[in-house]
């Protein structure tokens, strides 16, 4: 044997024993969190909890706040503070949620455009999938194509052919990347037809701009005009759920003259990634309850939602889906933040 050879380290066993003092520091790690979680989810809430909407009020979003706000308070046994806080499609407002404490003290309901923001602003201070986490899959409803009540465009036909020739149509949305935007990039993408966009910061603004001829058309969320085509203010051309609305029996689906055509708008809720599961349990638990809440349930279908009331996981996978489907129209029709 060579005289040098008694004097190398044994490094294999080293390593294994390296790699089970790391693995089990983790375990207790990852304990201590469990434990942390728990004993903080057992004075949870202590405090008011603010929910931020990331939108102007007046919107869908604001809507289900504003439902959700006192049946929701009287679970949590403390205030429920709504935080409109608009701006930049919603990113303003959830930059300010991804960078709150994970304490569940900070939460965020949002709307469908959430799913979307990564590829539309890819220099945001924060990543969707990585700095924030489902909470609830509040409510989704179909979406409308609305005119004013004085359009000429009466049938869905008519806006077909006005938006067929280049500038003659345009159409309201709440920001670049929301779902109004995208709703109708896709119809018009299908339809062989365009239209001009036009952003605001939020529905409010939008309908107040629609409702004034400011602007010839928007696909809004069935909600958020439902009172507006009811009382004859603005018309509805077309609705994007597969079949006919029973809050709107005699506007036709879009499916109806363009086979396949599907389009949901959705609110959910969600809060920063860290926060303890505990946590973020009990205020899945505590949506949940009040969405099936019957008076809650009702006044949310009688404005044109559906109430879904999904899971923390239900909620995850349906931003990855969205943001999935959506990012390849947002590339196609090459749709940047203005």
């Amino acid at each position: 044997m060579h005289p040098q050879a008694t004097l190398r380290p044994p490094a294999r066993p080293l390593r294994r024993h390296a790699g089970a003092t790391l693995r089990r520091l983790r375990t207790a790690l990852a304990l201590c969190a469990c434990w942390a979680g728990a004993a903080m989810a057992q004075d949870y809430p202590s405090r008011n909890v603010t929910l931020v909407v990331p939108f102007a009020a007046g919107g869908t979003v604001d809507k289900v706040a504003r439902q959700i706000q006192e049946p929701l308070r009287a679970r949590l046994g403390q205030p429920l503070v709504i935080e409109n806080k608009g701006g930049a499609g919603g990113t303003i407002g959830m930059a300010a949620v991804a960078k709150a404490a994970p304490d569940g003290y900070t939460v965020a309901l949002v709307f469908d455009s959430y799913a979307t923001e990564q590829h539309i602003y890819p220099r945001l201070p924060y990543v969707t999938l990585r700095d924030l986490t489902g909470v609830s899959y509040v409510a989704r409803s179909p979406m409308v194509l609305v005119v004013p009540a004085a359009s000429p465009y009466r049938t869905l036909q008519d806006y077909v052919a006005a938006a067929r020739k280049p500038g003659a149509v345009s159409y309201a949305s709440v920001g670049a990347g929301s779902s109004n935007h995208l709703a109708a990039e896709l119809f018009h993408e299908t339809a062989g037809t365009s239209g001009t966009h036009v952003p605001f910061k939020g529905g409010g603004p939008a309908i107040t701009d629609l409702l004034g001829g400011h602007v010839d058309s928007m696909i809004a969320s069935l909600p958020l005009v439902l009172p507006q085509v009811q009382a004859g203010k603005l018309r509805a051309l077309a609705i994007t759920s597969p079949q006919r609305a029973a809050a709107l029996p005699e506007v036709p689906a879009v499916a109806e003259s363009y086979k396949g055509f599907e389009v949901y708008s959705w609110v959910g809720m969600v809060a920063p990634a860290r926060t303890p599961a505990p946590v973020l349990d009990r205020l899945a638990a505590d949506m949940a309850a009040t969405l099936h809440d019957p008076d809650v349930a009702r006044r949310l279908t009688e404005g044109g939602f559906e109430v879904v009331a999904g899971s923390r996981a239900q909620m995850n996978q349906l931003i990855q889906s969205e943001s999935e489907r959506w990012g390849r129209v947002i590339k196609a029709r090459n749709i940047v933040a203005e």
